[in-house]
């Protein structure tokens, strides 16, 4: 997507959005233009503030009308083909209604593993090469079908005709045969609106060890994961962790709010609590959308909901709602502008060195700049960078790795490029700087230097021995013998705050989506899959949960620079190949 688009696109969210906050002081007539594009708004004016006019009066939730240049051209209506060849006048009966709200998935490439989809599902499910990017919109019909209906209606008999009896005994055959078939609206609710779906859940069987939910129809592990118990609690984490790859988020808020209308009218007691189970899943999805997730129709549709329960009178619920629409919303206006931890301009222009500070403090300093981009991650990226390695699905995920390698340059530049009598005390203060991210808990910079001091144009030179006992202790941390098993267990001892290694998560990850199916042979989802996913993740969210407690330094800042003065490779071999000639001995001090 160009620049241009993706301005485009948050100028008309942000400009619903803005009109959205006003809701709660109400206001009768206003109109905001915002990004060339002209919004209406309708209220009671009374003052105004910048574009938009807002008074007092009861708490309301706006109505949005759009001018008429920024609507897309309407489109043609679809063809209604008749479902079987009409019989003979004078009876004509309507032709059947194309369901345009069912959408087909593209077909998959030849390589693709199997599809999770079923027939009952309103949405397409997902494969790991489909994108997980809001589709467009279906192609719908203005006209309702009671409309479509009326307009060709029943053609009364004339007086003098007489109806054909073989017509009419064939027309109650048909019907017969129609009330066999199912809707897609019956067979979409088939386990929506089921309260319990333990029975058409796929289960472990009794030799099998690990969770005991192994599967089912997407529908069904959608209701499960409203079942407000407490041995469900990991089950929902899983699910909400995951479900993004196999059901759009768009999709999935569509399925929880129309469950949570059709229960909420209810008067049976056990239904009434479904439906606040079924809520409050709703608003846990929508405070964990990523920013990615974040399109223009799904923010109308949550908007257009939040009004419905203000019409109902259900201003708890709506205002809980409209809380977090919120919150993601300014999560992403903060991503696009984001409060970095670059020094002012205040700062000294003085030229300092790494030997100008201490250590401690320089490690600290590293740890904030991961620690300001760790926290952005967000948990949808990590699986679609394993699935579709798009980095501009994956935004946040991208500048954190890009970080890491401009560290491990940086590291590399300065000691190659310092004066021969600096060289090895560089790399001792390097390997102090290492000492101390380790007592931090900061495995992601502790790993940048040691890729460094251990890369090869480094690595080749020679070095007092010291200094390589030294890198073979740092080393042993990252040792990949089974499965890097001295990591993983210092990272199962390590309390938050912390900041993992992110390339071994992304590995783990990735064994788990080639060595397992989406789904099963008879389309229902393979969630054993995702449980070992959610595994995967579990320390990446538990980490994200803390903040370091140390202060900004400017002028640690500023020396770093974002890392961004680094040699390329290349470089970096011709002055190693400089201060040691290949095939000669010589010592990296000379």
């Amino acid at each position: 997507m160009s620049s241009l688009n993706l301005l485009n696109r948050i100028s008309t969210v942000e400009a619903y959005m803005r009109l959205f906050q006003a809701n709660a002081l109400g206001v009768t007539t206003a109109a905001a233009s915002i990004s060339g594009k002209q919004f209406h708004y309708k209220g009671s004016l009374h003052q105004s503030h910048q574009h938009m006019v807002f008074g007092s009066g009861l708490p309301s939730f706006p109505s949005f009308e759009m001018a008429d240049e920024d609507l897309p051209p309407p489109l043609p209506p679809p063809a209604l083909p008749p479902k079987r060849a009409p019989p003979p006048p004078p009876f004509i009966p309507p032709p059947a209604i194309v369901d345009s709200d069912r959408r087909h998935p593209p077909p998959l490439a030849a390589s693709s593993p199997p599809l999770s989809s079923s027939s009952s599902s309103a949405c397409p499910s997902m494969s790991p090469s489909l994108s997980l990017s809001p589709p467009a919109s279906p192609v719908r019909s203005n006209a309702s079908p009671t409309l479509l209906t009326e307009t060709v209606g029943v053609l009364p008999a004339k007086e003098d005709s007489v109806v054909d009896e073989s017509t009419e005994t064939g027309h109650d055959d048909d019907e017969e045969e129609d009330a066999g078939m199912k809707s897609d609206e019956d067979i979409e609710w088939e386990y929506l609106e089921l309260l319990d779906v333990a029975e058409h859940l796929v289960k472990k069987k009794m030799t099998e060890d690990g969770p005991e939910i192994r599967g089912g129809h997407v529908d069904v592990l959608i209701v499960h994961a409203t079942v407000d118990l407490k041995n469900e609690y990991s089950y929902q984490e899983a699910f909400l962790t995951t479900y993004r790859t196999f059901v759009e988020p768009v999709c999935l808020i569509d399925k929880l709010t129309k469950r949570y209308d059709r229960f909420t009218r209810s008067g049976d007691t056990s239904r009434q609590r479904a439906a606040k189970a079924t809520f409050s899943l709703l608003v846990r999805v929508v405070d964990d959308l990523a920013i990615t997730d974040l399109s223009e129709d799904l923010v109308k549709k949550l908007m257009k909901f939040a009004q419905q329960l203000v019409s109902r009178g259900d201003l708890v619920h709506a205002k809980t709602l409209r809380s977090k629409i919120l919150e993601r919303y300014n999560a992403r206006k903060n991503f696009f502008n984001p409060q970095s931890t670059l020094p002012s301009l205040g700062v000294s222009l003085r030229q300092y060195s790494l030997t100008d500070f201490k250590s401690e403090h320089l490690a600290e300093q590293m740890t904030l700049m991961d620690a300001e981009l760790f926290l952005r991650i967000e948990i949808p990226e990590i699986l679609l960078w394993v699935q579709e390695q798009n980095e501009d699905k994956s935004p946040n995920l991208t500048k954190f790795t890009e970080h890491f390698n401009n560290m491990s340059y940086w590291a590399r530049t300065v000691i190659l490029q310092a004066e021969p009598r600096d060289r090895e005390k560089l790399v001792n203060k390097f390997i102090k700087i290492m000492r101390h991210l380790r007592k931090a808990n900061n495995f992601n910079s502790y790993l940048a230097l040691l890729s460094a001091l251990d890369s090869a144009p480094i690595r080749r030179l020679e070095w007092q021995k010291n200094i390589t006992e030294g890198l073979k202790e740092y080393c042993a941390l990252i040792d990949s013998s089974a499965s890097f098993r001295a990591y993983r267990l210092a990272l199962q001892e390590t309390q938050p705050p912390c900041i993992p290694y992110i390339g071994l998560v992304l590995q783990d990850l990735t064994f788990v989506h080639i060595g397992n199916p989406d789904a099963f042979p008879d389309g229902k989802i393979n969630f054993g899959k995702r449980w070992q996913q959610f595994r995967c993740l579990d320390d990446m969210k538990r980490f994200k949960k803390c903040n370091y407690p140390f202060k900004k330094n400017e002028k640690i800042l500023a020396f770093f620079n974002s890392f961004d003065d680094f040699l390329s490779e290349e470089a970096l071999w011709q002055i190693s190949e400089t201060i040691k000639p290949r095939g000669a001995k010589k010592n990296a001090n000379a």
